[in-house]
């Protein structure tokens, strides 16, 4: 029987090594501040590449002051805005992505607040896009429309950035969001807030399948 190397092919992608997101489940509450916001439950927390297992890994950088603004009737002139960078290296995409900041954050444009579920949501978030009244997301490396593609690297604002523990903006390390937030195992420096987000729903069905298929393996009939 002659295979269809189509298929051969996504099945060897799907099965080169085993899913290892955790699911993480947040809450949150529409202020608004700048925008709406609505995060769903189950969500993929989505950190430093040596923290975080290979699904759910990224790339960060601080790129320093930034002079632009994400949502300018909230913005206040003394307190500078930060630039940051995260580059996908999940081996997915994200049409959804969300910042949620830590307790010892503190930001300006956000569009509602946010926590770890079975917490009270009270950490500022919003959604990274560039549409609506706040705008923080400034840049795509690649097709720019709102969709963070793998290996795709974007750069967005954190309006009026103060973190007390003097932490900088990029600082996206401890495993869980918001009040759940915990040191790094690793002994890298802890976070100063937290990327949420939900894969393409064909990323979705192709990690489901892939894990359909291991089972099926493991347990032939």
């Amino acid at each position: 029987m002659q295979r269809n190397p189509r298929i051969l092919l996504i099945a060897t992608t799907l099965t080169a090594g085993p899913t290892l997101a955790v699911p993480t489940q947040v809450t949150h509450i529409n202020t608004p501040q700048c925008d709406d916001l609505f995060i769903p439950t189950n969500v993929d927390e989505i950190g430093d590449f040596i923290e975080f297992p290979p699904d759910e890994a990224l790339a960060h950088f601080d790129l320093g002051f930034t002079a632009d603004t994400s949502c300018p009737v909230l913005d206040q002139t003394f307190i500078p805005n930060q630039l940051v960078e995260i580059r996908n290296l999940t081996g997915k995409a994200w049409p959804e992505v969300w910042y949620v900041a830590d307790p010892e954050t503190t930001i300006t444009n956000f569009d509602g607040e946010a926590n770890a579920i079975g917490l009270a949501p009270v950490h500022e978030a919003f959604k990274i896009d560039a549409v609506g009244d706040n705008r923080p997301l400034v840049f795509e490396s690649m097709t720019p429309d709102g969709v963070w593609e793998i290996g795709e690297s974007w750069r967005f604002i954190l309006q009026d950035y103060i973190n007390t523990l003097g932490l900088p903006a990029d600082a996206i390390s401890s495993i869980g969001v918001g009040g759940a937030s915990s040191a790094p195992a690793t002994g890298i420096i802890d976070s100063s807030g937290s990327i949420i987000a939900v894969p393409e729903p064909a990323s979705a069905a192709l990690l489901a399948l892939g894990a359909l298929g291991l089972r099926r393996r493991r347990n032939p009939s």
